[in-house]
């Protein structure tokens, strides 16, 4: 089992003293994220209910335990593709649906934040932002501008200490967007709200008991997210920092304009303002400076080029500031830690799991109860789990701190370890601010072998049987020639030789190995004509087509068996086979049904003939498929003899035409090999 050793170390107290208060230690946001801090450490906790791009918002008693939390707000999930606005209370079940109509904007960057009602117990409110792009899907009737800034009062005594929405106030300032933060008012009850007032400034808002106050505009014109600082003396929104007063609301222009900020928190103790710039510098304003905007300290530059996204910055009760690092579609939670001191970028120290949509936004909070003027930190150094190396594979060792010093059990002192070889890792990370910790990983070696078998030589057609050697799991491939994906496999090869690829699998360690399949030439057999049929003592000849020496069977009726071209006269119906063996030794057969059918005995016997010479039943005699005209005599109607013959009568009497009239005849005929005597009569017609 891997073991941990952390050493603490203690920042000497400053004045001022360090709040312990607990409302801020469950945190709610993203896709179904939540962390819970009361153990010191930030934990990832019970799957939320929450879906929210950006902002979001919980709040917890004062013991730590979470009583609700909120996105702030949505839109027509058809129309939109986003969630509608909800409440969800500790059960993560929905207190409050806020529909498509009420509270903020589901991408807006502080949607929510959430303060207790001065002066009354167990209830507090919750205030909604808009965002810029408010009329996605369409513009809400009634709301042409958006929702701006409203609120809702949540009392926790109602159902059953669930909590309840006991009152909605809507569309308190519009239009307003994005921004949206509250600060303890300095007699620490009281608070004030901060938001924009679009292009017209900065709108403050007082809370009391009495409720919500009158909005004072200051001609401040910003955008973006707005942060207050625990002390409650400054505000930054994204391209100033701006003096507070706490006890009137009076917001100043002292003209500490910044640029290429991109997402920024302030630090424990209010005196530096921490942030990130589009080029990925991580650095701080110190605000006890003289000039405050003019030098930067910056405390890490990651290198170029940097794939990852990062999110919105949160002071943490732990007393450090975390922010969100994606790489889509995986979402981690970094840290700047001791930023009371000698501040350090800890990137990655929490992965959420995957989804197919990432998220920027962290819950908003009154920073009042993060205020610690010194603070007692930790270095918390973490290789990670143990890993498990693949043969020829190199993993990087690192703890994700940035700017500390190293010292690795096998005498490197890089801030990365490569390491390709089995056995125990330990590193002992130093800072000058935040004390030094260690950590070990054990890196072992996963060997797997695989062998896919000889290649193989086969006819067109001729499924073959492959049976690889392998430690570990295996599936073949490519999917339109594997019959089986598993050990053994059997190939049914198409038209043309193809490549099969073995591929084995043990502790995540994957190797491939092939087997050609070649295919040798087939003859193509064919017989023609298709299934016929014949009468009996009838004949048929048969072709066969192919490259190589004929057999055919059975050789019943067959003229000949080793030829392309039998001539075949079955006595009953059957089926012959012909196979073609190429010079390869590959065969190929096709068939042919020869069905024999009984001979067809019937007699026709016309009454009427026109002996006229135009070709068209100019003769008269008995007629039939199998029948054979043996002799015949014609008689006139008085019963004189006037034709003996065995040849068809043409209607003449001694080379004379006979006259149109009606003729007996007497034959004798032949039908299917039997004789036979019919009798009858036939009109001449001329």
């Amino acid at each position: 089992m891997k073991k941990k050793a952390v050493v603490f170390f203690l920042i000497t107290m400053l004045s001022g003293v360090a709040n312990a208060q607990k409302e801020g230690n469950i945190w709610h946001f993203g896709m179904g994220a939540a962390l819970d801090f009361n153990s010191g450490a930030p934990v990832i906790t019970t799957p939320s209910s929450m879906f929210s791009f950006e902002g979001s918002a919980s709040i917890a008693d004062a013991d730590g335990n979470l009583l609700f939390y909120s996105n702030g707000g949505g839109r027509d999930p058809i129309l939109s593709g986003q969630s509608s606005g909800k409440i969800w209370n500790r059960n993560h079940d929905v207190m409050y649906d806020m529909g498509n109509t009420e509270g903020g904007g589901f991408s807006s960057a502080q949607s929510a934040v959430i303060i207790p009602r001065p002066g009354t117990p167990d209830r507090y409110y919750l205030f909604t932002m808009e965002e810029v792009e408010y009329n996605v899907g369409g513009e809400v009737p009634g709301q042409p501008l958006g929702r701006g800034l409203s609120f809702f009062e949540v009392d926790m005594t109602q159902n059953g200490g669930l909590g309840g929405v006991v009152d909605y106030n809507e569309m308190i300032l519009v239009p307003s967007y994005e921004g949206l933060c509250a600060v303890r008012h300095q007699n620490g009850t009281d608070y004030w709200i901060i938001v924009h007032s679009d292009n017209a400034g900065m709108s403050v808002f007082p809370v009391t008991a009495a409720g919500v106050g009158t909005p004072t505009l200051y001609n401040i014109v910003s955008g973006g997210i707005i942060k207050g600082s625990p002390d409650g003396k400054w505000l930054c929104s994204s391209d100033r920092i701006l003096p507070f007063d706490n006890q009137t609301g009076v917001i100043t222009d002292a003209g500490l304009n910044l640029t290429d900020i991109i997402w920024f928190e302030f630090s424990p103790d209010s005196k530096r303002l921490f942030f990130n710039t589009s080029n990925a510098a991580f650095g701080y304003y110190s605000l006890t400076a003289p000039d405050i905007t003019g030098n930067a300290a910056i405390f890490a530059q990651l290198p170029s080029p940097q794939f990852a996204l990062f999110g919105q910055m949160q002071l943490a009760p732990d007393g450090n500031i975390y922010l969100i690092e994606s790489e889509f579609p995986v979402t981690w939670l970094s840290v700047i830690v001791c930023p009371n001191s000698a501040p350090l970028l800890n990137r990655k120290v929490l992965q959420f799991s995957a989804d197919p949509l990432f998220f920027l936004g962290l819950p908003n909070f009154d920073n009042a109860i993060f205020r610690n003027d010194g603070a007692s930190t930790q270095l918390n150094v973490d290789l990670g789990d143990d890993i498990t190396l693949c043969e020829n594979q190199t993993v990087e060792l690192s703890t994700g701190i940035i700017g500390a010093t190293y010292s690795w059990s096998n005498g490197a002192n890089s801030g990365e370890l490569s390491v390709s070889a089995p056995g125990q890792y330990a590193v002992t990370v130093t800072t000058p601010g935040c004390g030094s910790g260690s950590d070990t990983v054990n890196v072992a070696l996963t060997t797997l072998s695989l062998d896919a078998g000889e290649d193989q030589t086969v006819c067109a057609g001729t499924p073959v049987q492959l049976q690889a050697s392998t430690n570990g799991s295996i599936v073949w491939s490519p999917d339109s020639l594997v019959a089986s994906a598993v050990n053994p496999a059997t190939i049914f090869t198409g038209d043309s030789s193809a490549v099969i690829v073995a591929t084995a699998a043990l502790d995540n360690c994957t190797v491939t190995d092939t087997v050609l399949v070649s295919l040798l030439f087939s003859p193509d057999a064919f017989v023609s004509p298709a299934d016929t049929s014949i009468e009996a003592g009838e004949s048929i000849e048969l072709t066969g087509t192919g490259s190589g020496t004929y057999s055919w069977s059975p050789p019943d009726g067959l003229s000949c068996t080793d030829c392309p071209d039998p001539v075949a006269a079955p006595d009953s119906t059957t089926t012959y086979q012909l196979l073609v063996i190429s010079s390869t030794g590959c065969a190929d057969s096709a068939s042919v049904t020869v069905t024999v059918t009984p001979p067809d005995c019937t007699v026709d016997l016309p009454n009427a003939f026109t002996p006229n010479g135009d070709s068209s039943n100019d003769t008269f005699s008995l007629v039939g498929k199998n029948v054979e005209l043996l002799s015949m005599t014609i008689y006139s109607r008085w019963g004189q003899e006037i034709y003996t013959g065995s040849n068809p009568w043409d209607g003449r009497v001694n080379n004379v035409d006979a006259p149109s009239d009606v003729y007996m005849y007497s034959a004798e005929i032949s039908v299917c090999g039997e004789n036979k005597r019919q009798l009858g009569q036939v009109t001449l017609i001329r």
